[in-house]
């Protein structure tokens, strides 16, 4: 572990380009900083390989623990971004929301995915870097609103990871007068379940039909809860029914983009 302080030199990092709209997810760099305590601190840069405006997936040689709070600063791409715009490199603070080991070309790395909170670090951890966070809810920008947790954060069975997936979400139910159909990306997703944006008129306790041609999936969901954020869709929380999302395959292919 290092104690040195973190150098946000731009010269860690790919250089911003003309084309960077056109760049794929894979070939952004992030440097991360995760501090264990008010002196101690370990930085790493290594491959994004997902990235919306309030998040991000990437691979690391050191477990993060869920709950906390790091540092990244990379060349988003400006349309990404909730500030800064015309800076070439975009500092932002990440809730660790999940980290899972993994074996990349038989080496052990762990999975790990962050929501954005923005640039400005909570006062609760300036005062103690270790502070556990929780969500809830999401700002006007689409940025993750947090507040302190009293206690650390427990694993869920099935880890959501937050990772963009394209699937479509049918009533079981349709009314020929309503919009019964909608093609939705999700915000998260585990093998037993799914948070998505989501217009249709369905409540907590409806059944609905999930189809992700991409993965060959097609199953049933249960609503378990809708939330309503001003300004913004609705967020479906689902629960799958009869069948479990391949996840495996989501991993299998982020581990191989980080080795490529």
């Amino acid at each position: 572990m290092s104690n040195t302080e973190f150098n946000f030199s731009s010269d860690n990092l790919p250089k911003r380009e003309n084309r960077l709209a056109g760049r794929t997810i894979t070939d952004l760099k992030t440097i991360v900083q995760v501090k264990d305590s008010d002196d101690t601190v370990w930085k790493e840069i290594t491959k994004v390989t997902t990235v919306s405006r309030n998040g991000a997936g990437f691979m690391l040689k050191r477990e993060c623990v869920v709950g906390r709070l790091v540092t990244l600063v990379m060349p988003m791409p400006a349309e990404l971004r909730a500030y800064d715009q015309y800076d070439d490199l975009y500092p932002v603070m990440g809730l660790v929301q999940y980290c899972n080991e993994a074996k990349v070309d038989g080496e052990p790395m762990f999975n790990v995915g962050v929501g954005f909170i923005g640039k400005q670090k909570p006062d609760s951890y300036k005062n103690n870097p270790l502070q556990s966070y929780r969500i809830i809810g999401m700002s006007s920008d689409g940025l993750w609103q947090v507040t302190e947790a009293e206690s650390q954060h427990q694993p869920r069975k099935n880890a959501r990871f937050w990772v963009p997936i394209e699937v479509t979400i049918s009533l079981i139910k349709k009314d020929k007068s309503k919009k019964y159909k909608e093609n939705v990306v999700t915000q998260n997703i585990s093998a037993s379940g799914a948070s998505v944006p989501c217009s249709l008129e369905a409540g907590v306790g409806d059944r609905v039909k999930v189809a992700c041609k991409a993965q060959d999936f097609y199953g049933l969901a249960v609503v378990r809860n809708r939330k309503s954020i001003v300004g913004e869709p609705d967020v479906l929380n689902l629960e799958f029914i009869d069948e479990r999302f391949p996840i495996e395959k989501i991993l299998f292919n982020q581990h191989h983009a980080i080795a490529a």
